[in-house]
């Protein structure tokens, strides 16, 4: 990372930056989800898509993007557990933490991939 301050400072893509706002905004009060995507299963349609989109860093683009990713699906987890909560719903499981749990798995992957290759590029530049 000393070699290439750069490597982590990019744009996010079009779709990630889309992404990002629609789940942001989620709304669970909104009469447009349907019950499927309610309760214990609100995320699937906030964070549907996410696997194509998080299978680059180059879509990612950034650190900071990669946490507000993070924080975004930490957030859809505890509004999951509220609703369940609120209208006495008792789970065992949340569509969210699969969601979550995903998400970092693919966020780690993905940094991985991208500084192996910035690594063995450096080593070709230098060699």
């Amino acid at each position: 990372m000393k070699e290439n301050s750069s490597f982590q400072v990019g744009a996010p893509s079009d779709d990630v930056v889309a992404f990002l706002q629609r789940a942001e905004h989620a709304d669970p009060n909104s009469p447009d989800i349907l019950e499927d995507d309610n309760n214990a299963s609100w995320s699937h349609d906030q964070l549907s898509g996410s696997t194509t989109l998080f299978a680059s860093w180059h879509n990612i683009g950034s650190t900071n993007i990669a946490c507000r990713l993070i924080v975004v699906v930490i957030k859809i987890c505890k509004v999951a557990r509220h609703l369940s909560f609120v209208k006495h719903i008792n789970t065992s499981s949340f569509l969210s933490d699969a969601y979550l749990e995903n998400t970092i798995n693919l966020l780690w992957t993905s940094w991985k991939e991208a500084l192996s290759i910035l690594v063995s590029h450096c080593k070709t530049s230098f060699d």
